[in-house]
This record gives structure tokens, sequence and C-alpha cells, in this order.
């Protein structure tokens, strides 16, 4: 019974380098790795439970599996569309942090919604209102009244996994699990969309790296996208914490809830970014 651990044991050194590897291709000194650090400290559990608890059926259970999505549905969509309003609100001659994310060209809000068309019926929306969790509606709150640096923070835990290599490394396992219609949320963070995975990689981190200007100000926006990207981590723990929906592996759930969360952050993202030669998404991955 008990092998079902030794995978994930076996690796979490591995993820440990691999996830430095990915940190490392930031700037020494620079906000991309500041942030990946104050993650890596907020978010310790559930390593070693990651592969047992994927294993277990997060991927066999459709209503699981949309109930997790639609926790970070409503999140993401809180957050772009308060991006959109301080984008459309701001002064053109003081743009906009946001406003330089927003030109990387992603919103994945569309994607979630075919998606949990796709998994739930047309009544999706009124069964993901149901099932949205209390932490989840918190999360909600707090970014629709989020400011300018606090969208960086949040696009980087929502946006980021996606892009740096989660998308990849989820796609082929949900379309296994659920079909292509389940898929639409990773459609422009897979394959070749944006010059491929290394590149959309390179354009994200190279994008935080440059985002700050080197001034007094730039200096407390740094420490505050840290410090709220650490606490925008937490949020997504507790959301993920918090899913109901129970199916015949919900023994598996007290223990290793905060791992499943790893699927969709950076730990499991950044071991994905590298790792791409386990799945046959990426032939051209580069070491």
């Amino acid at each position: 019974g008990g092998t079902t651990y030794h995978p994930s044991k076996t690796m979490s050194g591995n993820e440990d380098e691999q996830t430095d590897r990915v940190r490392n291709q930031g700037k020494t000194d620079g906000l991309f790795r500041a942030c990946m650090d104050e993650i890596r400290s907020s978010h310790t559990t559930g390593q070693a439970l990651r592969t047992a608890t994927l294993a277990a059926g997060l991927l066999s259970d459709r209503c699981c599996y949309a109930e997790l999505l639609g926790q970070f549905y409503v999140a993401t969509a809180a957050l772009e569309k308060r991006m959109d309003e301080l984008i459309k609100n701001s002064d053109d001659n003081k743009p906009l942090l946001v406003a330089k994310i927003k030109k990387l060209g992603y919103s994945f809000t569309s994607g979630y919604e075919n998606d949990l068309q796709a998994l739930l019926g047309q009544e999706w929306k009124s069964i993901i209102k149901s099932w949205t969790t209390e932490p989840a509606k918190q999360y909600v709150q707090r970014l629709e009244a989020a400011n300018d640096v606090e969208c960086v923070a949040a696009s980087f835990i929502l946006h980021g996994p996606l892009i740096i290599g989660g998308g990849a490394m989820l796609k082929p396992r949900v379309e296994r699990a659920f079909g292509e219609s389940a898929t639409n949320v990773f459609e422009d963070v897979t394959g070749t969309a944006k010059g491929g995975r290394s590149s959309r990689r390179r354009e994200f981190i190279d994008l935080y790296d440059s985002l700050l200007h080197n001034d007094s100000v730039a200096k407390e926006q740094f420490a505050t996208i840290v410090e709220k990207c650490g606490e925008f981590m937490k949020l997504n723990n507790q959301m993920m914490l918090a899913v109901r929906q129970k199916p015949w592996w919900r023994t598996y759930v007290a223990a290793s809830a905060a791992a499943i969360v790893s699927a969709l952050v950076w730990r499991i993202v950044a071991t994905s970014a590298e790792s791409s030669t386990m799945t046959n998404s990426s032939p051209n991955a580069t070491a």
C-alpha cells in the first residue's frame, strides 16, 4: 500500500532542484526571484503527497476537477476584471504596472468558462456559485478592490503557473480524463503559442524583472509585490483546503488538499517547466 508515496518522496529533492533552475532564470536580486522565494517559504506543505494525490483521483472525478477549476475561475475572473477597470480609469501620464502585464496578452476567464461548461453543462454558473468556497469569496472580494501592485502580485500567482509551464503539464492529463473540450484554459499556454514554452517562460520572467524603475518608489513597490505574492499564495491554499466535493478518494483530501493545489501552483509548475520530456506536449523542450 505505502508504495504510492515513494515516487513523490524520491522526486522531492529533484523538484527543489528544478524549482531553483526556473527561479535562477530570473535576474540576481530581481523581482522574479524574490517572488519565487516568497512563495516557496509560504508554501512548503504537500510536496511529498502531490504525486499520490493526483494518482488518487483528482482527474478521475469530473465534479472534483470542476470544483477545483471553479475556485481558480472566480479568483482569476475577479483579477482580470479588476485589471481592466484599473487600466480603463488610469491617467495616461502615469502608466500602470498592470498595463505592462496586460500587454503579455493573456486572459484566462473565457477559457475557464468554456471548460466549466464542458464539464458541468449549461447550468455551470449556478453550480459554481453554489460550490464557491468561503475563502474563494474572500479572495474575490480582495481582488475586486486590489490596487495596481496587488494586481501585479495576483497575476504572478494566478497567471504565472499556467504560463511558466503548468498548462503544458496539465493539458494532456485533463484531455485524457475529460476530453479536449475541457482544455480551453490551456490554449494560450501550450504548444507553439507565443513562440513555445521556453519563449513564454522567458517573456514572463523578463517582464517581472524589468517591471520597476530603479528609484525609491520602485523599492517600495518591489517589497509590496513580494509580500502580496506570499499573501495571495496563502489565499490559494485556503481556497483549496475548503473544497467540498467528496469523491471515492475522499480520505486523501484532509491530508493532501494542499498537495492538490501544487498541481496548479509554483512547485509542480517549476518542475513541469523543466521536466517536459515526461509528457509528449513539448518535444523541443530545452534543458
